[in-house]
């Protein structure tokens, strides 16, 4: 436990860069009595709304709440939804000269409906076809100036397919990272099987570690251990993108941690005492992944502290970033 401590502790030394697509996760509460003469739908009644950062803002919003530093690099439109995006983050701590306006875009939006905790239906507002190559020339030239000066440890790329990755993009940031030295960690898209290298690490969960290594998806079997599918996909993984380590998320089933250097991966059960929304815990992982790294824990560490960090916010309902001091306590308190 001292050692997991200690590397909590460095967070506030570590310093992040999180590049990807931004969004709003809004979430409407209320309660449905009746159902609508309209159509077969219940009728919700609102009582309250709110609004978190959501997608890659997501991320940056949990490194900030274990007690890291972030930069957040992505688009967002000349609207309210823009404007209170980037008002969250400054308020979390982050630092948001790398967004982006993309004026002719609309700030993608995730909208919840949600009666008595349970969620109705969701809805969502985006245009990716509208984000541009001036847009992501100038999100190019912004990581640099923010690389160059030597304050970061780690870039996260988070690719939602929301319109800013490219292949060619996505190779010129990896380009850009490896010039000053910095660590990338990727979480891909099924839909991007991009041929990337230079990673530190990636982490799809289970649908998308087979979609990406195209294979048709099979169920896991409870025990990740002797999960020959599952281990015949990450091996493909490792030899496509070829990632240091790779870390396949596998919701009730814990983690699965591999390794460039090969042999049996490490497996990590689930710590979840409950599951409300699992929503957001992918982001989690990648938060705490990347910073324990940085600060110097193990892959096993990391991966440990990691995956008690997801058990922690699948307990609530919506979209949550944990604590430092909720984390210490998970893994003080883990089986």
């Amino acid at each position: 436990m001292n050692n997991f401590a200690d590397r909590i502790h460095r967070f506030s030394d570590i310093s992040v860069a999180v590049l990807g697509d931004l969004m709003v996760d809004r979430y409407v509460f209320g309660y449905a009595t009746r159902i609508s003469q309209e159509a077969p739908v219940p009728v919700v009644q609102v009582q309250r709304q709110s609004n978190v950062p959501g997608g890659a803002a997501n991320v940056a919003r949990n490194i900030l709440s274990l007690g890291g530093h972030v930069e957040v690099f992505g688009t967002i439109g000349k609207d309210a939804d823009g404007k209170i995006l980037k008002n969250l983050l400054q308020e979390a701590g982050g630092g948001v000269t790398g967004i982006v306006c993309a004026m002719e875009a609309v700030t993608t939006v995730k909208m919840r409906i949600l009666a008595s905790n349970q969620q109705i239906v969701r809805v969502d507002y985006e245009q990716p076809d509208q984000i541009t190559e001036s847009h992501r020339g100038a999100l190019l030239e912004r990581l640099e100036n923010y690389l160059s000066g030597g304050r970061c440890q780690a870039l996260i790329l988070e690719d939602y397919a929301k319109g800013i990755f490219t292949p060619y993009f996505m190779k010129e940031v990896v380009r850009i990272a490896q010039k000053y030295d910095v660590a990338v960690a990727l979480d891909p898209h099924p839909t991007h099987p991009y041929d990337i290298k230079g990673l530190k690490f990636m982490t799809p969960n289970r649908l998308e570690a087979f979609a990406l290594a195209g294979t048709s998806f099979v169920h896991g079997i409870g025990n990740p251990v002797h999960d020959l599918p599952l281990q015949r996909v990450g091996e493909e993984l490792l030899r496509r993108w070829n990632p240091e380590m790779l870390m396949i998320t596998l919701g009730s089933e814990g983690i699965a941690l591999y390794s460039r250097e090969g042999g049996k991966p490490l497996c990590i059960p689930t710590q979840a005492r409950r599951v409300f929304d699992v929503s957001g815990a992918g982001d989690t992982v990648m938060a705490a992944m990347t910073l324990a790294l940085a600060a110097g824990a193990s892959p096993e560490e990391a991966a440990t502290i990691a995956n008690q960090a997801a058990g922690v916010v699948v307990g609530y309902v919506g979209t949550r970033a944990i604590e430092a001091s909720e984390l210490l306590t998970a893994l003080a308190e883990r089986k």
